[in-house]
């Protein structure tokens, strides 16, 4: 979020042609608070995150440390948030959970002696997620020149009883996957090879959704959302859809304000592409200076409503939709002996340019030569976690 606010306050034009190059003068850049916080009615420790605004994109975002934050409802009662990192701040689920139906407003003290406080904040309830499901498609990459057949994820709610006009969501995805020439080998020097038990082979890679997800219901007859594109998959570029995939959405309730918000950060964040399209703009969060009203504040402190879902996506689930299979980019060297170049002269040649040993070349029971790969090919825990999630079925 860092980078996208600083887009909105602050950018330069550079033009070139027959236009002589200028570049915009930040002597006056001022380093300005970035508030990232999100209540929820779910039981987990909710965090405030606080940084300021760095002033190129190399910089990377100074964290403010020693705040005090607190939270309070409309009933007077206040959580305090406690420092877990610099500038992330944490509440205690067993202390402090937030209700649908209540109003809370974020209090927040830095070492400088200035105080910021946000907007009163009602938490709205939310909709139940329906289900979640995915289709065929197709999408562009590569600036609009390459066109990639995958699946499309999608998400409907449930009975909207409520009447929650306003939606945002985020996503978690998982997925497993394996190496695809594990160390099954070990090398003892002559001519020996045993067989070794294999390690790292099998790992499970995280994500998170980055794209702003929102919509607003107030012009449609319904308030339910049927078909809401959340991601798509082109199973040619990634390893999602190799082995197992899983998507875990969550789905906020959001006040007109606050969709505003995002919405207008949306336009911010992917616009842009260059001086006639739409430029950069302010984006007004709900949180103030109390001791100094021209000070300015970036972020939004979010209160919201949470449902989430899982949903678990398989080979056998997209076996009859004929996607194309994705290609680990792997390195494979294979080497044969020769009269002048022995097997360990071999092996010691090639792991010592960072290659692994990935198996070994018999020629009937003679080993003749071996056979090479990246470290990335050989260890799935360069790219993923061996830890298999808490959360995961290994589905059919």
């Amino acid at each position: 979020m860092n980078r996208i606010l600083l887009i909105a306050g602050i950018f330069f034009v550079t033009l070139t042609s027959c236009i002589d190059p200028y570049v915009l003068n930040l002597n006056d850049y001022e380093s300005l608070l970035v508030v990232d916080g999100l209540i929820t009615n779910e039981a987990a420790p909710y965090t405030i995150k606080l940084s300021r605004t760095f002033q190129d994109k190399d910089t990377l975002p100074v964290m403010v440390s020693k705040a005090v934050v607190t939270v309070m409802d409309k009933n007077g009662v206040v959580a305090a948030f406690r420092e877990e990192a610099p500038g992330i701040y944490r509440s205690d689920p067993d202390l402090f959970v937030g209700e649908t139906g209540n109003t809370y407003i974020l209090h927040i003290k830095t070492v400088d002696g200035l105080e910021y406080e946000s907007s009163p904040c009602y938490m709205s309830p939310v909709p139940d997620i329906d289900s979640i499901f995915f289709t065929p498609d197709n999408a562009f990459f590569d600036n609009g020149t390459k066109e990639e057949t995958g699946i499309r994820i999608f998400i409907n709610t449930g009975r909207n009883d409520d009447n929650c006009k306003y939606f945002r969501w985020e996503y978690e995805e998982v997925w497993k996957f394996k190496t695809s020439y594990p160390a099954a080998y070990q090398y003892l020097g002559g001519r020996q090879v045993i067989s070794i038990p294999v390690k790292n082979h099998v790992c499970w890679e995280y994500r998170d959704s980055k794209d702003i997800l929102i919509h607003s219901v107030v012009s449609q007859q319904t308030d339910q959302i049927t078909g809401m594109p959340l991601k798509f998959i082109a199973p040619a570029r990634s390893d999602r859809l190799t082995l197992q995939y899983s998507i875990r959405v969550k789905q906020y309730s959001l006040s007109k304000q606050e969709y505003e918000f995002w919405n207008n950060l949306k336009q911010v964040s992917e616009g842009g592409g260059d001086i006639f399209d739409r430029q950069p703009f302010s984006v007004t969060g709900n949180i103030r200076c109390l001791n100094r009203q021209d000070k300015k504040v970036l972020g939004y402190f979010s209160v919201s409503a949470a449902k989430q879902k899982r949903k678990y996506i398989t080979r056998n689930d997209i076996k009859d939709l004929n996607l194309p299979n994705y290609r680990y980019p792997c390195t494979v060297v294979q080497v044969e002996s020769t009269p002048t170049q022995s097997i360990e002269n071999i092996y010691n040649l090639y792991t010592g340019m960072g290659y692994v040993f990935a198996y070994p070349i018999y020629t009937g029971l003679s080993l003749t030569g071996m056979a090479f790969t990246t470290k990335e090919c050989s260890d799935c825990s360069l790219n993923g976690d061996t830890i298999k999630p808490d959360f995961w079925v290994d589905m059919p």
